[in-house]
């Protein structure tokens, strides 16, 4: 409601980082306000609507498309669970789901259509490993190889002014392909078939066993279109309701003497995992910042020491890249890149590689990283800019001239202080030349 100040760029996204982990969460809770709508008590009720009403509200403000099609699936489901729908009714409530879908992708078509080009991609990678995909983290490590592959095959993509700098599929199962191919695949779909036989056998199935299936439901749906899975608490209540199904006699006070040691247990295994970790995250922050107020040079020695704890995260280590890389220190920086680029494929790394080659003169290599970050994130300017830069100084004029020509063509999705700058210069050092 514009209340408080919003940092960043998207609008509404309650305690996460962006609108999808908020939509995510409450999409999963928002099933368990049917229980309450059955008690006796009218101000327990009242309450429950008041609540379903306030996030209804909240997802629609925060823009979440598949945020806002599993609550309308959820209610839907709750209210043909609640009444009884007959077969015409059904019709129309599948009629009104298809005219509700086309809506939600006209409302952000050029986001909609930017997902069609991530899932393209994505096919290409299925293809390349299909039994037992690239593993964990394959899609940040390779995604954005195979969207540079695809405009540089496809200079005249319709795509090529969509495309951004991608690290998630926004789609669960074609991440779960592309990281763990048919194999992993398999055992979702093996999973979900037993969740579904055994919630079948349940003749006298009880409200809090329907609402545990509309959670799942939930949770899947939002996975069509995003990554809910990213996020602890869908986790949490997703496997909750899977509990439930699977056991929908166990009464509360026996879920509450499993429950509690089941959590100790648990809450004590990720303290042990994660408190090295937090340690060391908290005081790559302050170096970090440090850093950023002009002392690169001290802190590289402590950037060196949490190199070992955080050497897998990537990160850390393209922030070790490129401290070093404003410490002049640009072999070192680039043996740093190498590592993270093992992790992460990204338009900022090429950028940061190109710029060490760069400084240490060796162009071609340069050369093919700017080239490689310009098909990754083909709408920025700041690539072919560099390159038209680096022609210059090696002397190749040729080059240089088309490089400019490119710059001076090249159509602008958005316009800024930096691309006519960028454009200004070009045209007049072309202008001076002839």
């Amino acid at each position: 409601m514009h209340l408080f100040p919003v940092f960043g760029i998207h609008r509404v996204t309650g305690s996460f980082d962006n609108p999808a982990g908020f939509a995510a969460s409450l999409c999963a809770g928002f099933p368990f306000f049917f229980y309450f709508l059955t008690k006796k008590e009218w101000w327990i009720r009242s309450v429950s609507i008041g609540a379903m009403m306030i996030i209804g509200l909240a997802v629609l403000l925060s823009g979440s498309r598949a945020g806002m099609l599993a609550l309308v699936v959820v209610c839907l489901a709750g209210f043909c669970h609640l009444f009884q729908v007959n077969g015409k009714q059904k019709i129309l409530i599948g009629i009104f789901l298809a005219i509700l879908m086309t809506g939600l992708y006209f409302i952000k078509k050029d986001s909609a259509d930017g997902r069609l080009l991530i899932w393209r991609c994505s096919w290409e990678m299925i293809k390349d490993k299909p039994i037992f995909g690239f593993g964990h983290g394959g899609f940040k490590a390779n995604y954005m190889n195979y969207q540079a592959n695809y405009f540089a095959s496809h200079p005249d993509s319709q795509f090529m002014m969509l495309a951004g700098n991608v690290d998630r599929p926004f789609n669960e199962y074609i991440a779960l392909l592309v990281n763990y191919g048919l194999f992993g695949f398999t055992v979702l779909i093996t999973l979900t078939t037993f969740l579904w036989r055994v919630y079948r056998k349940h003749q006298n199935r009880s409200l809090l066993t329907s609402i545990a299936c509309w959670c799942l439901s939930s949770i899947a749906i939002f996975a069509l279109f995003s990554y809910p899975l990213t996020y602890p608490f869908v986790w949490v209540m997703g496997l909750t309701s899977v509990f439930i199904i699977i056991y929908p006699k166990l009464s509360f006070q026996r879920m509450q003497k499993w429950g509690k040691p089941i959590a100790f247990l648990y809450i004590l295994t990720v303290y042990y995992f994660s408190y090295t970790n937090m340690r060391a995250e908290m005081q790559w922050r302050k170096i970090a910042n440090k850093s950023m107020l002009g002392q690169t040079e001290k802190m590289l020695p402590q950037y060196e020491t949490l190199y070992n704890q955080l050497r897998k995260n990537r990160l850390f280590l393209y922030n070790y890249a490129a401290e070093l890389n404003v410490a002049r220190h640009y072999s070192e920086s680039l043996r740093i890149a190498g590592e993270c680029e093992k992790l992460w494929a990204d338009y900022d790394l090429q950028m940061l590689m190109a710029d060490n080659y760069r400084k240490c003169e060796q162009y071609k290599q340069a050369e093919n990283h700017y080239r490689k970050a310009s098909l990754m994130y083909p709408v920025k300017f700041t690539p072919l800019y560099c390159l038209y830069q680096l022609y210059g100084i090696a002397g190749d004029k040729e080059n240089e001239l088309i490089m400019a020509k490119k710059i001076l063509s090249k159509p602008v999705k958005i316009m800024s202080p930096t691309i006519q700058q960028m454009k200004q210069e070009v045209e007049q050092n072309i202008n001076c030349e002839l």
